[in-house]
């Protein structure tokens, strides 16, 4: 009886996922944007004009202003591209930052607190899409040279050996998850490797997250390496 009502939740889980991504698809997501540069916030203005997904734009010059935004509630994502200090809360709201060519030849000034990232001479208008999608759906877009950047800092020699391996109590495909996303690959990817649905990925992602108190994919990575848990040397 219990295994019978399990099934059933996740039954109802996932009528319930499908029915919000059924929602995400149709409705538009309203953006924010802070860019220090007037330049680079004039063309961010063009080019999600022409982004299907993005509703309406909010422009803001000022970090005070984004802090008004967020209060208000009614923004899905912010594209960073200025000084501002993340508030410990945001609700809803996930943000995407976009990085220089200052930050493209020393990575280390992202900040993992960010839930995606996009450099700015990669800016089009597909892959500004991709990324507010998928920073939208709680993934986290990021370019193949900062994620390996990122987990370098945490396997270069002189470093430091790295911790004992922590308490972490995974199941086998939460380690199994958590080793695809190591790989960088996608919640559709890793659907697809794992033989399961994407509502089940999330799921998975979700747990993972939870169990190693990281704010996104990245940081659950490293902290993963840190911890021991990912044999970064194979």
């Amino acid at each position: 009886m219990r295994q019978m009502a399990h099934r059933a939740a996740a039954r109802r889980f996932d009528v319930a996922m499908t029915n919000q991504t059924s929602a995400m698809a149709t409705a538009k997501l309203n953006v924010g944007i802070l860019a220090a540069n007037e330049l680079l916030h004039r063309g961010l203005d063009t080019v999600l004009s022409q982004v299907a997904l993005v509703g309406a734009v909010a422009h803001c010059r000022h970090p005070a202003e984004v802090d008004r935004l967020l209060a208000a509630g009614d923004v899905d994502v912010l594209i960073l591209a200025g000084p501002w200090t993340r508030p410990p809360a945001l609700g809803r709201t996930r943000i995407l930052m976009l990085l220089d060519e200052a930050s493209a030849a020393d990575p280390s000034a992202a900040s993992l607190d960010a839930d995606g990232f996009l450099f700015q001479q990669e800016l089009t208008q597909e892959s500004l899409s991709d990324a507010i999608r998928r920073v939208a759906a709680g993934e986290t877009p990021m370019p193949g040279r900062l994620a390996r950047h990122l987990i370098s800092q945490v396997t270069a020699p002189g470093r430091g050996a790295v911790p004992a391996r922590r308490l972490i109590d995974l199941t086998s495909r939460e380690k199994s998850t958590l080793d695809l996303l190591y790989e960088g690959l996608s919640n559709k990817q890793i659907a697809r490797r794992l033989g399961i649905s994407e509502h089940g990925v999330k799921r998975l992602v979700a747990s993972v997250l939870l169990k190693l108190d990281s704010p996104n994919r990245t940081s659950a990575v490293v902290t993963a390496i840190k911890a021991g848990l990912i044999d970064h040397t194979a």
